[in-house]
């Protein structure tokens, strides 16, 4: 398993729903607790996720992200808070961390340039 995306992913889910509880309508029934737990299962199981099903291009781990965060983010809402958010908002900050996550995997995985931080050739 991936440690260093399942922290980014982690933190990343936790901001976006911290501020999302203030701006997104259904999703401020998460407090400081929930939102570390909701945000770590979501992490690890999207994580786990890609080893399990072998995602191996960056829109299979969107794709796969995108649908475990929009379930997680219900499901703890409506099981363990016990409040129905609604769908839109799981959806709507699904979407936020999946892009956000996505961002930070493009430029991971960009080159550097020549001139900076690699052995140039001449």
């Amino acid at each position: 398993m991936d440690w260093k995306s399942w922290i980014w992913r982690t933190v990343i889910a936790f901001i976006v729903l911290f501020f999302g509880g203030y701006l997104i309508p259904g999703l401020s029934v998460f407090t400081i607790p929930h939102l570390l737990i909701v945000s770590a299962l979501s992490a690890y199981l999207a994580t786990a996720g890609e080893t399990v099903l072998f995602a191996d291009t960056l829109r299979k781990k969107s794709i796969l992200l995108f649908a475990v965060s929009a379930l997680t983010v219900y499901l703890y809402a409506l099981v363990l808070v016990r409040e129905r958010p609604p769908a839109v908002s799981a959806l709507l900050a699904a979407a936020v961390i999946t892009v956000l996550d996505y961002l930070l995997k493009v430029r991971e995985e960009r080159p550097a340039p020549e001139g900076e931080g690699g052995a140039s050739q001449e």
